[in-house]
């Protein structure tokens, strides 16, 4: 029988990141901006890019008050 001890290695769950109104409307703004990347701006800040185009599309349907919510 083996007897000696392997380290293992156990991953643990970030935690969420929750942002607020004004966060999430200076990040929209930052993809918004001429000729920047939704990917790149994801990335600076951290977000998801699906999440950052989620976000872009309320804040050009103008529901704003959805990121309460998301």
């Amino acid at each position: 029988m083996d007897t000696s001890t392997q380290a293992i290695q156990v991953r643990g769950r970030e935690r969420r990141r929750f942002r607020t109104v004004e966060e999430k409307r200076r990040i929209v703004e930052a993809a918004l901006e001429p000729g920047a990347s939704v990917a790149r701006v994801a990335r600076a800040y951290g977000v998801n890019a699906n999440q950052l185009f989620g976000w872009r599309r309320l804040y050009l349907e103008g529901e704003c008050s959805a990121f309460i919510w998301r």
